[in-house]
């Protein structure tokens, strides 16, 4: 009876300390941190061709706001596998830009084939 008490009494402590590490061990991993490029829209004509052409998109370091509003494309952020990097990167036609026409020659961008774009829109200048 003893030695079985004793049995449990380690299998439990092993059970524990394992449970113990996969906690701290995950405490510590790093979040994965995805690279992602600035682009801006740079065309006087917003229609809605012109907003799905990633030609008409240049690298922008220096992140311009936008006002959010839903009229006429202004920014976006994409991952690193839409670019094609380099020392002035420029987009990929695989991230085929999806626009919302407000008008003829007004659009704004409404997605893309990276689930995770940050979109920035704004008003009809």
């Amino acid at each position: 009876m003893k030695t079985n008490f004793k049995n449990l009494s380690k299998g439990l402590l092993a059970a524990a300390f394992g449970l113990a590490l996969v906690i701290t061990g995950s405490a510590f991993k790093s979040e994965n941190k995805r690279t992602q490029y600035t682009f801006r829209f740079n065309d006087s004509n917003h229609s809605e061709a012109n907003v799905e052409d990633e030609s008409k998109w240049v690298y922008d370091a220096t992140d311009p706001e936008c006002d959010e509003v839903l009229q006429q494309a202004c920014l976006i952020k994409v991952d690193a596998a839409y670019v094609n990097p380099g020392a002035t990167p420029t987009l990929k036609s695989t991230l085929n830009i999806a626009a919302n026409a407000v008008s003829l020659s007004n659009a704004y961008v409404a997605g893309s084939a990276d689930g995770n774009m940050e979109i920035q829109n704004r008003t009809i200048q």
